[in-house]
């Protein structure tokens, strides 16, 4: 298996990650309801910022975060997000870059999740998590 080399490299790993995301029952109605008609111009973005991310091209500028907040995203959805991320991964590549990638996969999830919480908490939507 090789590792993630090339922007086609980047394609084929976006693309099968929203393969499944788009049905997954946790995480897919978050995604189909914000990107309906907008999948490839989505797609697109995201190549330029896995291919920055990961390749260290600088292709993407912006600040993805904000179009993440009023989505009532919890740790949970999070959590999962990732655990989809890193198996695409692990089913596609294996190397340096691949193993970058799920690093860099979990400590994004990890920062979103605390801009999306704080965003909350100043414009008084507290979040409240669900009750283990």
């Amino acid at each position: 298996m090789n590792d993630i080399a090339t922007l086609n490299d980047i394609h084929r790993l976006v693309d099968a990650f929203y393969a499944k995301v788009r049905i997954d029952p946790t995480i897919g109605s978050f995604f189909n309801e914000r990107l309906e008609g907008k999948w490839d111009a989505h797609h697109k973005k995201l190549y330029r910022f896995w291919h920055t991310v990961l390749l260290r091209r600088p292709d993407y500028f912006g600040n993805p975060v904000p179009m993440h907040f009023n989505m009532h995203i919890k740790q949970e959805h999070f959590n999962h997000w990732l655990e989809v991320w890193c198996t695409t991964v692990d089913e596609l590549f294996a190397g340096t870059v691949a193993e970058r990638a799920k690093f860099r996969g979990k400590t994004m999830a990890k920062a979103f999740y605390a801009k999306i919480k704080r965003a909350d908490e100043k414009s008084g939507k507290l979040r409240v998590e669900s009750e283990k």
